[in-house]
């Protein structure tokens, strides 16, 4: 338990002390949020059009 508390001590130390790295990260990790809701969403539309084109 002390070894996980230890890591992410450090971790938070780096993320605090390399803000440039911390934005770019955060800028990665809402990008591929932001990609997948959007396939998400034109999948959901295609399955609806195609259902509703076969009068379903």
């Amino acid at each position: 338990m002390v070894v996980i508390a230890s890591v992410v001590g450090e971790t938070v130390d780096f993320l605090v002390s390399n803000p440039i790295f911390t934005l770019i990260l955060f800028a990665i990790l809402g990008f591929i949020f932001f990609m997948y809701l959007l396939v998400r969403r034109t999948l959901q539309g295609l399955r609806d059009g195609f259902d509703t084109g076969k009068g379903s």
